[in-house]
């Protein structure tokens, strides 16, 4: 009877211990699609959808209260959906980017800072070449898991301000 009772309980507890991993494994999941190398993904992903100049997708990959702006925006009038739409949907259209990553830390508060070099090509394109190429090195940008997904909820071209960025977030 004892063996029948041992035996019980083990098979038991393999049963709960393999029925408590399996649970486990979509929290784990959830945490590794956080990572660095999704992140990376998403940022080239936000580059492709501004080449395809899909407005309705580029503003997909940031927050709701995203801050997005080429200058030092003192009154904030960069920020939201909305103001970024007003403000930048032209040149969605109308231009294309290159995005080059150049550091990327993971922040203790599950967000993540980026620095990049920041290229904005203005068409029209002649002989593989566009007519201008504006570059912002470095500019700056902050990223949060949300929903699933990183989403865009601060980015800056403005050098002194994405200088000022990186030094607070330890990038320098």
């Amino acid at each position: 009877m004892n063996k029948r009772r041992t035996l019980l309980i083990g098979a038991l507890a393999a049963v709960l211990a393999i029925g408590g991993g399996a649970r486990a494994q979509p929290a784990k999941k959830a945490q590794a699609a956080g990572t660095e190398a999704t992140l990376r993904d998403t940022i080239a992903e936000f580059e492709k959808a501004w080449n395809r100049h899909d407005v309705k997708a580029w503003l997909a990959l940031m927050t709701d209260d995203v801050w997005f702006t080429q200058a030092q925006d003192f009154y904030e009038r960069m920020k939201g959906k909305k103001a970024v739409k007003t403000t930048f949907e032209y040149d969605v259209k109308n231009t294309d980017l290159k995005w080059e990553v150049k550091r990327v830390r993971m922040m203790p508060d599950g967000t993540a800072s980026v620095v990049l070099r920041h290229v904005g090509l203005i068409p029209p394109k002649a002989d593989g070449k566009y007519k201008r190429e504006d570059v912002s090195d470095p500019s700056f940008s902050r990223w949060r898991f949300e929903g699933g997904k990183w989403r865009l909820f601060f980015f800056t071209s403005h050098k002194g301000w994405a200088l000022a960025e990186m030094k607070k977030d330890g990038l320098e």
